[in-house]
């Protein structure tokens, strides 16, 4: 008498390289605060943990991606002494569930859409957080941020994101939503 396995003892082959998907979004985090500065345009970086974050949350829906994309904000803002602490967390806890959003739709085998995700991603990033500047009192120039950061940063992650995203799609397979109600029959 054989017994079916039941939805909690199943398991999806791909979901043992979730862990090895976080340590390579830890690898973005610490080239971003290591490497990334050393590859500029004007005042704008590549923004690596964007691609990750968004990567995560692509391929495994909007819970993952949020929390991805909190913790990665936040090692993010420990490893690299910003302003305020959690307001990067914040920020790419938005970008992980908004691009957690776009599992629910059918998949695409291209990398286009998460490549256009994770510019756009970059480009909010900063326009936020110089928004939390704003906010604090402190002057932002919007010609200054606009042209010496924001289009420099889209355009480099533009460049940059492609070989991150392939790597987080081999490393998660395809995207299916992993979270605790979706385990139910």
């Amino acid at each position: 008498m054989s017994v079916a396995p039941t939805v909690e003892t199943r398991r999806r082959p791909v979901e043992g390289r979730l862990w090895l998907a976080g340590i390579a979004l830890l690898v973005c985090v610490l080239l971003e605060v290591t490497v990334m500065p050393y590859i500029s345009v004007a005042d704008g970086i590549p923004d690596l943990v964007a691609a990750g974050v968004v990567s995560f949350g692509v391929l495994r829906g909007p819970l993952v991606g949020g929390v991805a994309g909190f913790s990665a904000g936040l090692l993010l803002e420990l490893t690299a002494p910003v302003g305020t602490l959690g307001v990067l967390a914040v920020l790419y806890l938005a970008v992980g569930w908004f691009a957690g959003r776009y599992t629910e739709r059918p998949e695409g085998e291209t990398l286009i859409v998460p490549l256009g995700l994770s510019v756009l991603a970059a480009g909010f990033v900063q326009v936020a957080y110089a928004g939390m500047h704003v906010l604090l009192g402190e002057t932002v120039p919007a010609a200054f941020l606009v042209g010496h950061i924001v289009v420099p940063q889209m355009a480099l992650t533009a460049l940059l994101a492609p070989p991150v995203l392939w790597v987080f799609r081999r490393l998660l397979g395809s995207p299916y939503v992993l979270e605790p109600h979706a385990m139910r029959p």
